[in-house]
């Protein structure tokens, strides 16, 4: 699987001169220049030093100053100076803007009147001025020529009256489109391309590193959240896959073995904070046709089998007894999404988080946030969230403030399970389970029975549910980076509402001795023994 990305750059000036006496506009001018091949390399490769003599690749510094001339001549993408330099001044930023199609950022810099009186200004661009042990690294990323509103080529005479104020904005063209029509992306202001080619920073939005670029071959399984990254180096000299030529970074690849990731459900994958492939697509991931696949052979008594596997496409079955086809919604019935190998991503409250509207977490809503230095994980939603805002290190739980969830319509429910965190000894088997029509009036769930803190009961379908210890205030602790949770990973939920079937269930019992098997589709990646995942990612830059 290969996922291609396109980001387009481009950047203008806009040159106002007011008089300094009465502050009245006296010229306009602008530039559309021409993005360097110096920017694209220093973009895309750990390329010149910065001050503490450490390699840097941080685009911010592509664009740290803006540089003026009188020169004249032919633009050309290989320059790396003005034709003919008059100053520079370090630009200071103005503004900051995320949005999808496009995203900019906004420099400025001023000249006083009693600055470069008498000059001709006929050319500008941004410039990289890094000095390393007092030697300095004086590089020009974009170059541009004066012109008027008719598109004439001009220059700006500064007299000792003038003030001249040159904005420059430098943009980001993206649309996220790889991951599919259907796929996963992080709002633009989140987006680890867009925040990376505007300011070459993160903050506390963006983790995972300071070069997103260098870092972003992190694979994401988002179902089991397996992760696999390869070696990084961030102070390498060239980010590996750098390609210069063509202004293009190839991300190595990432292979899931047949020892890896097994029996998981893959439901997205992609690259944290830039997309992800949300499955079922047919276009990624046609249906695969599994046939007659055994099941079990039955004894006269059960009625029940494992299906062995989590998601199958509905109508797709035929079950076979002793090679003879039963007859659907007669002789058998098949859970379509059967949680057949207690697949944590298939309970119900997998698609929700705390703060969806469906859900009350205990008192989550009157609690007041951490604070910051901790990335907060969400004890109910099923994947790695692009939201890292900062919330309590814990709610309570009670009666009045209950875990409360509401699935819009009645759905089936067998079993809860609670991971991650302890309940107290003394009150475990005190735990309510209840279920509703209408959220007013509450049943307890039918034949409930507990094995550690995985709670069981007879199947039953209800819109509303809620968990709570009557009497009594219980502390839900929510969790950070770096408590394995779910699988061994760092990321994970610890709540979880649902249903455990075998996922196949006869209308009469197999006799003793008959072979049972079955033939279905799957439209998600099964990962097991049996298979491997690869996942390539590039990233194109180019001209707008």
């Amino acid at each position: 699987m290969n996922i291609f990305e396109n980001a387009a750059v481009h950047n203008k000036f806009d040159f106002l001169v007011v008089d300094a006496n009465t502050g009245e506009e006296k010229q306009r001018a602008v530039a559309y220049n021409m993005i360097l091949n110096y920017w694209f390399q220093g973009a895309l490769s750990i390329d010149g030093k910065t001050s503490n003599g450490d390699y840097d690749s941080n685009p911010n510094a592509l664009l740290s100053r803006i540089a003026f001339g009188t020169g004249a001549g032919t633009l050309s993408p290989t320059r790396t100076s003005l034709f003919t330099q008059l100053g520079w001044k370090v630009a200071s930023n103005v503004s900051t803007v995320y949005a999808y199609p496009t995203s900019y950022r906004q420099k400025q810099i001023k000249l006083e009147a009693n600055e470069y009186i008498g000059a001709k200004i006929t050319e500008v661009g941004f410039m990289r001025h890094e000095d390393y042990w007092n030697y300095p690294y004086v590089y020009l990323t974009t170059h541009a020529m004066l012109e008027d509103s008719e598109g004439n080529q001009i220059a700006i005479t500064k007299t000792d009256t003038d003030v001249v104020y040159i904005t420059a904005t430098f943009y980001v063209t993206h649309t996220p489109s790889g991951f599919g029509a259907n796929g996963i992306y992080p709002p633009a202001e989140k987006n680890y391309l867009i925040r990376y080619l505007l300011t070459g920073s993160f903050d506390n939005t963006v983790a995972f590193g300071r070069f997103p670029l260098a870092n972003s071959n992190d694979l994401s399984i988002a179902s089991g959240e397996m992760r696999k990254s390869t070696s990084r180096k961030t102070w390498s000299y060239t980010i590996s896959g750098a390609d210069i030529t063509n202004l293009r970074i190839n991300m190595p690849v990432i292979t899931f073995l047949e020892t890896e990731a097994n029996n998981r459900i893959i439901k997205h994958i992609g690259t944290p904070f830039i997309g992800a492939v949300t499955f079922p697509n047919h276009d990624i991931f046609p249906p695969y046709l599994i046939e007659k696949i055994p099941i079990g052979t039955g004894d006269g008594a059960a009625a029940e089998f494992n299906i062995q596997c989590p998601l199958i496409m509905e109508g797709s079955d035929t079950v076979y007894v002793d090679n003879v086809a039963q007859v659907r919604g007669t002789d058998y019935t098949v859970d379509y999404e059967s949680n057949c190998g207690d697949w944590y991503e298939n309970y119900l409250t997998a698609q929700y988080s705390v703060r969806s509207l469906e859900v009350t977490f205990g008192n989550i809503a009157s609690r007041s946030p951490y604070g910051t230095g901790r990335v907060y994980r969400d004890p109910v939603a099923w994947w790695d969230c692009y939201d890292t805002s900062f919330y309590p290190s814990s709610v309570t739980v009670s009666e009045a403030n209950p875990i409360l969830i509401n699935f819009g319509s009645p759905k089936a429910c067998n079993t809860l399970k609670l991971n991650g965190i302890t309940l107290p000894a003394a009150q475990i088997d005190n735990l309510v389970i209840e279920y509703s029509a209408n959220g007013t009036q509450w049943t307890s769930v039918p034949d409930k029975a507990r094995d550690g803190q995985v709670w069981r009961w007879t199947e039953t379908s209800a819109q509303y549910w809620r968990v709570y210890i009557p009497s009594y205030n219980w502390t839900y602790d929510f969790l950070y980076s770096g408590i394995p949770t779910r699988d061994g990973q760092t990321f994970g939920s610890t709540f979880f509402l649902g249903k455990q079937t075998l996922g196949l269930k006869f209308t009469n019992p197999p006799t003793a001795g008959a072979a049972i098997a079955a033939t279905y589709s799957i439209e998600y990646p099964f990962k097991t023994a049996n298979n491997l995942l690869r996942f390539t990612y590039t990233i194109q830059l180019q001209r707008g």
